[in-house]
């Protein structure tokens, strides 16, 4: 039977379940915090990669469009040198250029006269045709510059620049340059890169990309079909996102970026326009393994230092509970136990009498009222340590014989008081000659010349219920009178109400 002020079965599991809710609830709120921890550092990964993508793309845009700008200056110069030399046969002049050629940066050099007539090679010639070059020279204004494209002549992908000039009187004609197309490509390095790093001219209206640079060296300078190559590798997920990057670029905005995944790995893909070549772009794409490695190192170690910080936390956190669980059973003890003998103290004995007595008609008890004999004597014979141990091993002696079936309380001094849950006399009347023999076994200390013929006795009243009493307190006034005689009769007895002659 659950005493008072102790924690049954039941307050315990529900106790754990409170408990094991908080920490769940606990453990949610840290799982939503590192969730968001978790987006937070993603975003700032993704802001980070594409501003650094961003700024490589314009780094590379720039020194690209200063090339092409130098050389265009370059070819204006040379327009204006043949002009002031007012040449009235091109083919002479071609022949004579032509031949001057071989060691020059350029893959050739020729001329287009006033009736569109070309001075090259027959290869060129094709290639003109082929890549409608003239189209591209009556663009001219003054500089006009194609699209690149791979040369018959050399077999590596060029461009042409084309330049006005005058001949023969004022006549006007175009002097074209045929580059490599590598004298651009290697603007696209730079030391600051890291090897992971892929550039590639694109054209906007087909999709072609030729690559400028990248980990594999053997692919710079190939071409491929932008389109074509990311629908197959990037995850569907991310598809429509790089179409509307796309997209983008072929409305005519100068720059753009999105981020996909190929597999395992996130890419960010930057494009920014090329001043003086239409339709075309410099598109930078970089995986984030590259851009925020040290960031990503950053994020796992917070993720490890969050996860040992969690662990600890939970562990601090059971153990704090076990520790305040503990605390309060003490405290809970000590609230209905007495100190010294650990048995009720009188109001929680009180209590869970009354509990039990009030369960119904069918409840039997008996009460049974005891004192140390001469206790007093025992303390100023052999001192208070040594009454406080007679006080222990008496109760220990009652816990061992009722401790089953009974509350048992020290009430004050050396008064106990029990509630047996059992109304048979003879039972209970052996329980007591049992306690006197262990009684008599009590000595005040170990030394037998100092305790010499030292024997404990007690005194007990009983009182049967609902027979000598109907509640707690007409009970304990039944028992109490019977212990009052057997004191009178001489002590060292015990005696039950329904005996006793009646107190005069």
């Amino acid at each position: 039977m659950k005493k008072k002020g102790s924690m049954s079965h039941s307050d315990e599991i529900n106790e754990n379940i409170s408990f094991f809710r908080m920490l769940v609830i606990y453990l949610l709120i840290c799982g939503i915090g590192v969730i968001l921890l978790l987006v937070s550092f993603d975003s700032l990964i993704r802001n980070h990669d594409r501003k650094l993508t961003a700024d490589i793309c314009t780094l590379v845009t720039e020194k690209m469009n200063n090339s092409i700008r130098y050389m265009t200056s370059a070819a204006q110069n040379m327009a204006d040198v043949f002009s002031a030399q007012n040449c009235d046969d091109l083919q002479e002049l071609y022949d004579t250029v032509s031949q001057a050629q071989e060691n020059s940066s350029y893959v050739s050099l020729g001329f287009i006269d006033a009736e569109q007539k070309i001075y090259a090679t027959p290869t060129e010639l094709e290639e003109f045709e082929k890549w409608r070059l003239l189209e591209t020279a009556d663009l001219a204004d003054p500089i006009s510059i194609s699209a690149p494209y791979r040369s018959g002549e050399i077999g590596q992908p060029v461009y042409t620049m084309f330049a006005h000039f005058t001949y023969d009187n004022g006549k006007k004609g175009y002097l074209f340059l045929t580059y490599p197309l590598k004298e651009i490509q290697a603007m696209a390095y730079t030391e600051s890169l890291t090897k992971d790093t892929e550039i590639w001219l694109m054209e906007a209206a087909s999709d072609n990309i030729i690559q400028c640079a990248g980990s594999n060296t053997y692919s710079i300078g190939s071409w491929n079909n932008a389109l074509l190559s990311m629908r197959m590798q990037i995850d569907a997920a991310d598809q429509n996102a790089y179409i509307q990057w796309k997209n983008k670029m072929n409305s005519g905005e100068k720059n753009a970026s999105v981020t996909y995944h190929i597999g395992s790995e996130t890419y960010t893909q930057v494009y920014s326009d090329i001043d003086f070549m239409y339709g075309w772009y410099v598109v930078v794409r970089i995986p984030s393994s590259s851009l925020s490695s040290a960031i990503q190192q950053f994020r796992k170690s917070v993720m490890l230092f969050l996860s040992v910080l969690l662990v600890a936390t939970v562990i601090l956190f059971i153990l704090s509970h076990k520790r305040e669980a503990e605390e309060k059973r003490v405290l809970e003890n000590l609230s209905i136990h007495d100190p010294l003998t650990s048995v009720m103290n009188r109001r929680a004995f009180d209590f869970a009498a009354e509990k039990y007595l009030a369960r119904g008609a069918k409840t039997e008890a008996s009460l049974l009222f005891l004192d140390v004999d001469y206790f007093k004597q025992v303390n100023d014979r052999f001192g208070h340590d040594a009454g406080d141990r007679i006080l222990k091993e008496f109760s220990a002696a009652l816990r061992e014989l009722f401790g089953e079936t009974s509350y048992i309380s020290r009430y004050g001094g050396d008064e106990f008081v029990i509630l047996v849950r059992s109304a048979d006399t003879v039972k209970v009347s052996e329980l007591l000659t049992h306690l006197q023999k262990k009684a008599e076994k009590i000595k005040p200390c170990d030394d037998p010349e100092e305790y010499g013929d030292f024997t404990l006795t007690f005194s007990c009243g009983a009182a049967v219920f609902p027979k000598d009493g109907d509640h707690l307190q007409e009970l304990k006034a039944s028992a109490d009178s019977a212990l009052y005689l057997v004191k009178k009769n001489g002590r060292n007895h015990f005696g039950w109400y329904f005996d006793m002659p009646p107190v005069k």
